[in-house]
């Protein structure tokens, strides 16, 4: 985090030096509480003791304009930690110098968000959007397109729509949580992650946005022991089996693809992305795909919708024979190391119903409410604990502002 302040003021101090520019400084914020029907946590803070933390937030941005080609932004979130449940930080999500030579060219240094979904750019700016929150189920991994970095951007203009095609190249230190069911804790793990890719994005001047983007990412854990690869078993006899030594992997790499749409329709605006994240041999982690698809009708102040969201991962095989092996603990497998295993692997089976609707008092200001209907098939990695083939009501309530 230091390193990135220090950045920070570095930029500040260059623009501040400039002999005139104009700048603007704006803040944002999200007051939010939820509560489900459900004693198992949800989305790491949801359960039925109810909590501000999944979705509140405070947020603070300065951007300056040097020159016609120059200007510089940098953005700061106060909100929950990426490595602690228990803890509220200031994080630095933009730090960025920007130049554009041309009307048609951007180019973008610094840290930067680099991912292709269609509130990428806006996801911590309640007041932008209507839904409560942003489906879990695509914007899940929404923080893994923050990088330090660089961009790039060609923008084509025709009569009807704007073409942007963005390349980016970028580095960040993530954490990655994992729960352990037996034992009852979240575990954070960093990982250096190296990613580059492509966004195309059109629109109509208007309300219309398509995009379609590509990501490829290198994930090269701290641990000493590397990446989880492949869970392997050992025959036991009469059918049963348990645990064998597992294969871990000193780095991974990945593909995640993009694909979205927002556009009006018959009085409605209809919102649908869809997702695929795709890592090699990395069981732990096995191909997951995701969408959703939203309708909203503008009544007044009233904004109504109601959006349906699906995630599905293909590793539930493998998850299964890890959850069904038997504990030998004169082999050192023990029932915890079982569950444990099981409950670390990022599997997801579930599917969620959204009604809701904002209510506008000014473009700046607004309030949201929402009821969540959340099937869980056989597994879902967004809850703290087992449950299955059970349904789960969340109740949200939120104040988004601008200023």
């Amino acid at each position: 985090m230091n390193r990135y302040i220090t950045l920070c003021c570095v930029m500040l101090l260059f623009v501040t030096e400039a002999r005139a520019f104009d700048y603007s400084i704006s803040g944002f914020g999200t007051l939010g509480g939820a509560i489900s029907d459900n004693s198992v946590r949800y989305q790491r803070f949801i359960d039925n003791d109810g909590t501000v933390k999944r979705d509140s937030l405070l947020g603070l941005q300065f951007d300056a304009k040097l020159n016609d080609k120059w200007g510089f932004t940098t953005q700061l979130i106060l909100a929950p930690s990426t490595d602690d449940d228990d803890v509220i930080t200031p994080q630095l999500k933009w730090t960025m110098i920007s130049y554009r030579p041309t009307n048609d060219w951007l180019i973008r240094a610094g840290r930067i968000s680099l991912g292709g979904l269609l509130n990428q750019q806006n996801l911590d700016v309640g007041v932008s959007y209507d839904m409560v929150r942003l489906p879990n189920e695509v914007y899940l991994l929404s923080s893994s397109y923050d990088f330090d970095g660089l961009s790039i951007a060609k923008t084509w203009n025709t009569t009807d729509y704007e073409v942007t095609l963005d390349g980016s190249l970028g580095m960040q230190n993530r954490d990655y949580r994992t729960y352990y069911n037996y034992s009852d804790t979240a575990v954070f793990y960093s990982a250096d992650v190296t990613a580059g890719g492509l966004i195309l994005t059109v629109t109509d001047y208007d309300q219309a946005m398509y995009r379609a983007g590509w990501h490829y990412t290198k994930i090269d854990p701290d641990a000493r022991q590397g990446l989880l690869s492949e869970y392997t078993f050992v025959e036991l006899g009469g059918g049963m089996y348990t645990l064998g030594e597992p294969v871990y992997k000193s780095e991974t790499y990945g593909n995640t693809f993009f694909l979205g749409a927002r556009f009006p329709l018959g009085g409605f605006l209809i919102s649908a992305e869809g997702t695929a994240v795709v890592v090699e041999d990395f069981e732990a982690g096995p191909p997951t795909f995701a969408g959703y698809i939203s309708a909203s009708r503008k009544l007044g102040n009233w904004t109504p919708y109601l959006t349906y969201a699906q995630t599905w991962s293909d590793g539930l095989d493998t998850w299964r024979k890890v959850q069904g092996a038997t504990a030998v603990p004169s082999l050192g497998v023990t029932q915890e190391l079982i569950d444990d295993g099981a409950s670390a692997m990022a599997i997801y089976d579930q599917k969620s119903w959204m009604l809701g609707t904002s209510y506008a008092f000014s473009p700046k200001q607004k309030l949201k409410a929402e009821v969540m209907l959340t099937h869980v098939g056989d597994r879902s990695a967004m809850f703290d604990g087992s449950i299955e083939n059970e349904n789960v009501m969340v109740y949200s309530f939120s104040y988004n502002f601008a200023f």
